[in-house]
């Protein structure tokens, strides 16, 4: 079950760069942008895909309502403008049912 989830969630954020780059829109790029800029687009979005470097993206989410219902969060720090660890909401991943 932890493949299914996994597996769809690297095809959504797939589906959604692939979009992006068919429709010629350029992704936000993390570096572009301050740390407190980079937080508020992600809350504001919920749920957006953002450049981190070169040929590097991800998807980043405002809370656990934008994840897959086997997936938790995970804080995600990238670097921006005026840091190289800034916290800017989440990423989602496949929960680890190991106790």
């Amino acid at each position: 079950m932890k493949k299914i989830a996994l597996t769809l969630s690297v095809l959504g954020l797939v589906s959604a760069a692939s979009v992006a780059q068919a429709m010629n829109v350029p992704l936000t790029s993390t570096t572009d942008l301050t740390g407190s800029q980079v937080k508020a687009l992600v809350q504001d979005k919920g749920a957006v895909v953002l450049a981190t470097g070169p040929g590097l993206y991800d998807r980043y989410v405002a809370n656990g309502s934008f994840c897959g219902p086997h997936e938790e969060t995970q804080r995600a720090y990238v670097v921006t403008k005026d840091s190289n660890h800034s916290l800017i909401g989440y990423t989602c991943v496949v929960e680890n049912d190991e106790n």
